[in-house]
C-alpha cells in the first residue's frame, strides 16, 4: 500500500521548501531530512503523531524511528513502504514508512498503522487460540463420547428388558433418554470431526489409493437408510480413466462421507446420484484447468432431489459459526459441510455447491498426481 506519490511530491516541492506548509493538509506525517539523517522540516501531523518537539534542533531521525535511516534506505531500494517502530515519549507504536531521495535530502512520509497491526496481531492470536481449542476438543474425543455411549447402551438395555419389564411410564422416560443420547452422540461426533479438521493436530496422509473402491465402500454404509427412504441411488465410475489417485486419503474419505450423508439426509424422495469422472472442457474453463491435463484431476459430482436452498442458507452453508447467529436449525448440516470444505482444501482441491428447484449439486475437484 503506497502512502502517497512521494516522487511527484518531491518534484513539486523539493526546490520550493517554502511550500512545505501545504503538507499540513495531508493525512500523513511528512518529514524532510538532510543527508546526515537530521530532521530539517516536518508538518503538523508529524508533531502530533511522532511527538516531535518543535523547540529542539538537530533531531536525528533514528531517535524517533528505530533504525530509521536503514528503513528509509530499504524503502528507497524496494520502492515500497516499510514497517517500522516509533519509540518516543516512552511508548512504542507501529508505522509504515515510504521515502524518496532528492539531491542531499530525503522526503519521508509516515503513516500510523498501530490499529491495523493490533488487529492483525489479535487475529493471529485468535487463530492460534482457536487451533489450540480445537486440538483440545479432538484429543478429548474418547472422554466426551464414552459417557454418552454408556448412557445410550444402558438405556437400550433397559428397553430390551435386561433389568426386567418396565411399566409404561418408565419405558417412556427411558426411551426419551435413549433417543436424546443418540442425538447427542451424533451431534458430538460431527462437532469433534469439525474441530479436528480445523485443528493443528490434523495429520495429512498423501498416498496412492483406489478412489472408486473408497467411494463404493462409503456408499455401502448408506444402503439401509436409502432403502428405508425408498430413494433411487446411482453410483457411476465408468468414465473414470484413473482409479488409482495420489491424494490425502483421510481428507478425501471424510469429505465424501460428509457430503453423501448430507445429501441422503436432505432427500426425502427422488434420488441421490454420485458420478466420478475427469473434468470436461466446460469444467476446465470454469476452474481454470489446462484441458490437456484434465486427467490429472478428479471430479466428484453428487446430485440429490432435495428442496432448493434460500440465498441466505447458501451464504452460510459451510460456516457453522455463522449459523449459530442465524439459529441452530441447520447447525449440524453446517458442521458436516464445513468439515467437508476444510478437508477438500487439505487435499488441495476445491468444492462448489449449487442449488436450484431441481435439487442440490455438490462438485468436488481434486488434483490426483504427486507434485
Amino acid at each position: 500500500m503506497q502512502i502517497m506519490n512521494l516522487k511527484k511530491l518531491a518534484k513539486d516541492l523539493w526546490w520550493n521548501l517554502t511550500a512545505f506548509k501545504t503538507l499540513n493538509d495531508l493525512p500523513d506525517s511528512v518529514i524532510l531530512l538532510n543527508n546526515y539523517g537530521e530532521i530539517k522540516q516536518y508538518n503538523d501531523k508529524a508533531v502530533k503523531v511522532l511527538g516531535i518537539n518543535s523547540e529542539e534542533t538537530d533531531i536525528k531521525f533514528d531517535e524517533i524511528i528505530k533504525d530509521g535511516m536503514s528503513i528509509i534506505n530499504q524503502s528507497i531500494e524496494a520502492n515500497k513502504p516499510i514497517f517500522a517502530t516509533v519509540a518516543t515519549s516512552g511508548k512504542e507504536f507501529y508505522v509504515e514508512i515510504s521515502a524518496v531521495r532528492k539531491f542531499e535530502h530525503y522526503l519521508v512520509s509516515i503513516r500510523d498503522v498501530t490499529t491495523l497491526t493490533k488487529e492483525l496481531d489479535n487475529e493471529d492470536r485468535t487463530r492460534r487460540f482457536n487451533n489450540e481449542k480445537n486440538a483440545m476438543i479432538a484429543l478429548l474425543e474418547d472422554d466426551i463420547k464414552a459417557p454418552i455411549t454408556s448412557i445410550n447402551g444402558f438405556s437400550r438395555g433397559l428397553l430390551d428388558g435386561i433389568g426386567g419389564k418396565l411399566d409404561e411410564k418408565q419405558e417412556k422416560y427411558v426411551r426419551i433418554i435413549n433417543n436424546n443420547s443418540e442425538e447427542l452422540y451424533n451431534f458430538m461426533d460431527k462437532f469433534i470431526r469439525f474441530s479436528k479438521a480445523e485443528s493443528s493436530i490434523y495429520k495429512s496422509d498423501f498416498h496412492i489409493f483406489d478412489i472408486a473402491d473408497t467411494v463404493k465402500a462409503i456408499a455401502a454404509d448408506y444402503t439401509d437408510v436409502i432403502r428405508e427412504k425408498k430413494l433411487e441411488f446411482d453410483l457411476d465410475t465408468e468414465k473414470l480413466e484413473r482409479r488409482n489417485i495420489y491424494s490425502d486419503y483421510p481428507s478425501v474419505k471424510d469429505a465424501f462421507r460428509n457430503l453423501l450423508d448430507v445429501a441422503v439426509q436432505m432427500t426425502e424422495k427422488g434420488y441421490v446420484s454420485v458420478k466420478l469422472t475427469h473434468p470436461d472442457e466446460e469444467i476446465c474453463a470454469k476452474y481454470k484447468i489446462n484441458p490437456e491435463r484434465a486427467n490429472a484431476y478428479l471430479q466428484i459430482v453428487i446430485n440429490n432431489t432435495s428442496s432448493a436452498l434460500s440465498e441466505d442458507e447458501m451464504r452460510y452453508l459451510c460456516e457453522p459459526y455463522a449459523q449459530l447467529e442465524k439459529g441452530k436449525k441447520n447447525l449440524l448440516r453446517a458442521l458436516q459441510l464445513g468439515t467437508a470444505s476444510i478437508m477438500i482444501k487439505r487435499a488441495e482441491g476445491f468444492i462448489d455447491i449449487y442449488s436450484d428447484p431441481s435439487g442440490i449439486k455438490y462438485t468436488v475437484i481434486l488434483p490426483i498426481e504427486k507434485r
